[in-house]
């Protein structure tokens, strides 16, 4: 199927044209739809999840675009928060679940200045109508609609052909929209590696010209932004696409001139991140997991350097050479950035302990009980079945201590609690009720007896 836009028109593909079905859609989300729609307002699904339907994803979250103002929208829904300064937009809340509800804005205007970094700056966003609302999005995968009144896709910017050839194309000049928000950058490369598209040429060569504009982007969002690249099952990818552009000279300078070192750095990690997917393929994989595998190959060449530094016939503890290593190579990055201290910490530990799951576990030792009574063995197995697939030859007992872990884990124990019921003692006696003093009322004194008259 071609898809032909004329300009200023959009191209619009009708239900039976299409594969976007509501069964497929978030029922809270389908409550926000209809209950716009029949208000005569226009109710759009927009975003990431009408180009994760129609490539057959599960959306990670449901947004949707209407003409109500921000205002209106509050007084419809009474689960209704309005949040942001600059732009307010709509959360209705649907117990633990937000359907991010905001009203159609304009693309900035085109009179734009430059900051002190040389990064384009505009005016506040402002109302607007569906088509510069479509416009003013990042690529153009991510610029289309659905409309809920008849059904249909709605595309003003070209992102069903783009969808069709998988390919990650910016809306616009990429050379200005890049210098508007730097992050967009990083964004490319994620969606490149999460849907398994390609990177249009031009918006390539507008990342390596401009991939040192990051460094002007707040250390918050550029925080998210590396969590981010940790993408399901494409770690890999996202990694070797941000290190090719240039991104991760400036996101990790460390990381990115130890790669540059020799080819044989490169290959380690890629193969580390190659294992984190292929576990990630088969179970949950947090981001601490990721971060550890992320600096392995980095911690291990740290760790020979130091046993090359132990003076002959003293004692090499692996383990703690492992933390100093790992603290040492992670340190300054979460300085920097200030992550998380859960996220690093847990990664050093996942470095530092995950070699004792290459022994079994003995039942009677405190030492084990303890171990496996921490907060972060769940992580710690999710490290090792990483490891596994990294490294099959070792004699691991992942199963061993999973099956400890069931039986004698804070889940067990917790389970025990709950079933506990304290034995009857027979010899104890019924509590007797206490039998409380009636209080007498209090009368009024009696009237002093007359004398009885004498005869």
């Amino acid at each position: 199927m071609f898809f032909l836009r004329k300009k200023n028109k959009p191209i619009i593909i009708p239900r039976s044209d299409h594969t976007l079905s509501r069964r497929d859609i978030d029922p809270d989300a389908l409550k926000v739809l209809y209950r716009l729609a029949s208000l005569n307002h226009a109710a759009y699904l927009v975003g990431g999840s009408v180009r994760d339907l129609l490539l057959g994803r599960k959306p990670k979250d449901f947004d949707v675009g209407t003409d109500a103002r921000p205002r209106e929208i509050k007084s419809i829904f009474k689960n209704c928060f309005l949040v942001g300064k600059r732009f307010r937009l709509a959360h209705i809340v649907f117990g633990k679940k937000v359907i991010e509800t905001a009203t159609f804005r304009k693309a900035p205007a085109q009179d734009a200045v430059q900051d002190e970094h040389g990064l384009y700056q505009y005016e506040d966003n402002t109302f607007g109508t569906p088509q510069e609302d479509a416009l003013r999005r990042d690529f153009t995968v991510n610029g289309l609609f659905y409309d809920i009144k008849t059904f249909s896709i709605i595309d003003y910017v070209g992102g069903l052909k783009d969808l069709k050839s998988k390919t990650i194309r910016s809306i616009g000049d990429p050379s200005i929209r890049f210098r508007e928000d730097p992050v967009r950058m990083m964004r490319a490369v994620r969606f490149a590696a999460k849907l398994g598209f390609d990177i249009c040429s031009a918006d390539i060569k507008a990342i390596r010209k401009y991939a040192g504009d990051l460094g002007n982007a707040s250390l918050s969002r550029l925080c998210e932004e590396i969590q981010r690249l940790f993408v399901h099952q494409a770690t890999e990818r996202s990694l070797r696409l941000a290190y090719e552009y240039g991104l991760l000279a400036v996101l990790l300078p460390s990381l990115h001139q130890w790669l540059s070192e020799k080819p044989e750095n490169c290959e380690a990690v890629w193969q580390a991140l190659h294992a984190l997917d292929q576990t990630a393929a088969k179970q949950d994989v947090s981001n601490a997991v990721a971060f550890a595998m992320l600096f392995y190959p980095m911690v291990t060449e740290t760790v020979e350097q130091l046993r090359a530094k132990t003076p002959t016939g003293k004692r090499f503890n692996v383990f703690h050479a492992r933390r100093l290593a790992a603290e040492k190579v992670l340190t300054p990055i979460v300085k920097h950035y200030r992550f998380p201290r859960a996220l690093w910490m847990t990664a050093i530990d996942i470095l530092e302990l995950t070699d004792r799951l290459t022994r079994k576990p003995d039942p009677a030792s405190a030492r084990d009980i303890r171990f496996i009574n921490h907060g972060i063995f769940p992580e710690i197995l999710q490290g090792a079945e990483v490891f596994k697939t990294l490294f099959p030859t070792r004699p691991w007992q992942i199963e061993v201590w999973q099956a400890l872990y069931q039986k004698a884990g804070p889940i067990a124990r917790q389970k025990r609690d709950e079933d506990f019921v304290p034995p009857a003692n027979p010899h104890t006696r019924k509590a007797r009720r206490r039998h409380t003093k009636r209080r007498r009322k209090n009368h009024a004194p009696n009237a002093q007896q007359q004398p009885t008259p004498s005869a």
